[in-house]
C-alpha cells in the first residue's frame, strides 16, 4: 500500500516537526498558531481514520457474504476460511476496544482503559497486545497484583515480549521486590531487540538503584537512558535526584535545568524547578 504508507509518513513528518517547534516558545505575533496547526492536524487524521473504518466495515460485510456463500473445499478455500475465522474477533470489536484503551491510557483515564481493554481480552483471550496494555493500565492505576497476573499470562504466551517483561519488572519495583525487578530488566537489556524497551529498562533500573541508595549505579543507568532517549525528561529529573543524594548539588541543578529546557510546561520540569528553588534556598 505505497500510497497509504506515503500518507502515514507525511503525517508522521508533520507530528515530528510540531514536536521540534514545541521546544521553542512562540513569537508574540504567532500566538495560537501552534494550537491551530495541532487542531487541524488532529482533524485531518480523524477524517482519514473515519474513511478507513468505513472501508473496514465494507470488508466485514464482504466477509459475511462470503461466509454465507456455498464454497468447494479445495485448498484455496480452506486458506480463506482460516483468514475469515481469524477476523471473527475484530468483527466483534476487539481492535476497537484496544484502540480505545490505548487512547484512555494516554489521557490518564486508567479506570476506563481497564474497562475497554478487559472487553478486548474477553473477545480475544490470546490478544497479547490487549493484555499487555491492560497490564500497563493496572500498573498506572496502582493495582500491582492485577498487573502482575496479566504480565505473567502474556509471558506464558510470548516469553520474549520485552515490553511486557519491562512492565513485570516495574511492578516488582513498586512492590519492592528489587532482585526480581533487576532480573527482568537485565533480561530486556540482554535481549536488546526492542529499542524502546531497552531505553525504559535503563531508566527503570536507575529507579531501582536510586530507591536502594546505590547512587553510582543509579547515575550510570539514568545517564545511559538520557543518551538512548534524549527526550526522556523523567530520566534527567531522576539523574538530578541521584546527584542531589550524592551531595553533588551543581550536577543535580544541571540535570534539572535540562528538564526545564526540554519542556518548560511539563510536570517533571515544574518539579525540577521546585527542587532547584529548594536547593538554592537551603544554600542561602
Amino acid at each position: 500500500m505505497p500510497v497509504l504508507e506515503d500518507i502515514v509518513k507525511d503525517y508522521q513528518g508533520k507530528i515530528t516537526a510540531l514536536k521540534e517547534r514545541l521546544k521553542v516558545p512562540e513569537d508574540n505575533g504567532q500566538e495560537g498558531q501552534m494550537e491551530r496547526e495541532i487542531r487541524e492536524l488532529y482533524k485531518d487524521i480523524a477524517i482519514a481514520l473515519k474513511h478507513l473504518l468505513s472501508l473496514q466495515d465494507s470488508v466485514k460485510t464482504l466477509i459475511s457474504v462470503y461466509k454465507s456463500a456455498p464454497v468447494s473445499e479445495d485448498q484455496s478455500k480452506l486458506m480463506i476460511r482460516s483468514f475469515v475465522e481469524t477476523m471473527r474477533t475484530d468483527s466483534l470489536g476487539s481492535s476497537t476496544y484496544v484502540a480505545e484503551g490505548w487512547n484512555q491510557i494516554c489521557s490518564g483515564e486508567y479506570e476506563k482503559a481497564i474497562g475497554s481493554l478487559s472487553n478486548a481480552v474477553k473477545l480475544n483471550p490470546t490478544d497479547t497486545k490487549a493484555m499487555g496494555l491492560l497490564g500497563w493500565a493496572y500498573s498506572y492505576q496502582g493495582s500491582y497484583d492485577q498487573a502482575l497476573e496479566i504480565c505473567l499470562k502474556v509471558l506464558q504466551l510470548e516469553p520474549n515480549n520485552d515490553a511486557v517483561r519491562n512492565n513485570l519488572g516495574f511492578v516488582c519495583l513498586k512492590k519492592q521486590i528489587y532482585g526480581e525487578a533487576i532480573e527482568h530488566f537485565s533480561r530486556v537489556l540482554k535481549s536488546g531487540k526492542d529499542r524502546t524497551a531497552v531505553l525504559y529498562s535503563h531508566y527503570y533500573m536507575g529507579l531501582v538503584y536510586l530507591e536502594r541508595q546505590m547512587l553510582d549505579d543509579a547515575i550510570f543507568f539514568f545517564s545511559k537512558a538520557t543518551v538512548l532517549g534524549p527526550n526522556l525528561i523523567e530520566a534527567y529529573y531522576h539523574l538530578g535526584q541521584a546527584y542531589y543524594h550524592k551531595k553533588m548539588p551543581g550536577a543535580a541543578i544541571r540535570e534539572w535545568e535540562k528538564c526545564i529546557k526540554l519542556s518548560p510546561g511539563n510536570w517533571w520540569a515544574r518539579e525540577a524547578q521546585a527542587q532547584i528553588d529548594t536547593l538554592k534556598s537551603e544554600e542561602g
